[in-house]
């Protein structure tokens, strides 16, 4: 229900390109130059499984950096074929929370109960937040100009 926080869809056309494996095979260029290995790959669709924890100090301007899990794959209706996505952040998601609870707790013992809610709140408006504004049109823009534009 509320898994629109933590998760990223789209979708792109692929009226140029010719064939699924093709499709396939540039998705899984683009999540080896974002360093997200490739755990399982079908006829026609592709998934990663990448804990933030695995490489923590990685690099932090990748477009999909702050995904832990992922999937690809082609759909198909009257018009064409599409490549959708859903993305998962929920591991960055719960380190975030975890930073708003130790705001909180600053927040409380410096100044009361409104004033660690106010540094909850900032806390993790500011770290989640802008993570996933970035990421609504990184992402995306990522996608696109390696699957759908290539």
């Amino acid at each position: 229900m509320l898994d629109f926080l933590w998760h990223l869809r789209g979708s792109g056309r692929l009226d140029n390109i010719d064939s699924d494996a093709a499709v396939l095979d540039r998705v899984e260029g683009l999540l080896s130059k974002q360093r997200k290995p490739v755990s399982e790959r079908g006829a026609e669709h592709l998934t990663f499984n990448d804990p933030l924890w695995r490489d923590p100090m990685g690099p932090n301007w990748l477009a999909l950096v702050f995904y832990d899990r992922g999937r690809f794959w082609i759909a198909r209706d009257p018009h064409g074929r599409e490549l959708r996505y859903d993305l998962r952040s929920l591991h960055g998601m719960i380190f975030c929370l975890f930073a708003g609870v130790t705001a909180f707790l600053f927040g409380v013992f410096g100044g009361g109960l409104s004033q660690g809610l106010k540094y909850a709140g900032v806390a993790f408006a500011w770290l989640y937040g802008v993570n996933i504004l970035l990421a609504l049109f990184r992402v995306p823009s990522a996608i696109h100009k390696s699957v759908v534009d290539a």
